[in-house]
């Protein structure tokens, strides 16, 4: 693909964008057709169908076939999702996501505590029984580590924090597999069973206490790795 192609291709993503976020196109709506856009814009159908489909892909737009395209529902989650490119190019920087994660995923287990329903406990069970049921597989233990986390993080029912959680999820999972090949799964089974007990009874300011101990943790865990290595 030409350098022009993705510069035009991003001018009608934007003037696009623009007409959704000035109310010009509002949730529902459909949408110009594509030769009516490219008309207008002055640009190839091409650069129009290739705006469309990253929209789409995004969860701005929906392709009804035979009907059109059109508008979704906006909330602040659907933004999040143009993060992903950006936050993909520090992937090697472990721990600098897990200093992140000690930021956010402590509040998160806060408000796990304080929100959660019957089926977000038997959720969270399940993925610390799976974690049991593979402890001697590292790649199916740090999966099922990561759902977890993931379990507390749609418990909260913020919208927002689900995205970002399920980006860090995109981005942790190869290293948790190393990480739980080279240290074994047995400070995880532990610290999971904290959080989980102090999730179910409520217990916010102890769910948040064990969350931070358990990525401080981890955090120290890596440093003597990378100390071991060098």
């Amino acid at each position: 693909m030409s350098k022009e192609k993705v510069s035009v291709s991003d001018m009608v993503f934007k003037k696009i964008e623009e007409r959704i976020i000035n109310g010009d196109w509002p949730p529902g709506t459909k949408i110009m057709s594509e030769p009516q856009l490219a008309k207008q814009l002055n640009v190839s159908r091409m650069s129009v169908r290739e705006a469309i489909e990253k929209m789409v892909a995004l969860g701005i737009l929906t392709k009804k076939q035979g009907e059109g395209t059109f508008v979704n529902k906006l909330g602040p989650s659907i933004y999040f999702n143009r993060l992903i490119p950006m936050i993909t190019l520090d992937l090697d920087n472990y721990l600098e996501i897990l200093e992140f994660r000690l930021i956010t995923e402590v509040e998160n287990a806060r408000l796990c505590a304080q929100r959660h329903t019957p089926e977000n406990i038997h959720e969270l069970e399940n993925c610390y029984n799976r974690m049991l049921e593979f402890k001697n597989d590292n790649q199916k233990f740090a999966e099922s580590d990561m759902d977890f986390h993931l379990k507390i993080a749609e418990c909260t029912q913020n919208s927002i924090i689900t995205k970002v959680n399920i980006i860090l999820k995109n981005l942790l999972e190869y290293h948790q597999k190393l990480l739980y090949k080279s240290l074994g799964p047995e400070g995880g089974i532990k610290d999971h069973r904290m959080i989980l007990d102090a999730i179910k009874n409520k217990d916010s300011e102890l769910s948040a206490i064990f969350m931070k101990r358990h990525i401080e943790r981890t955090i120290q865990d890596i440093k003597k790795l990378n100390d071991k290595n060098t």
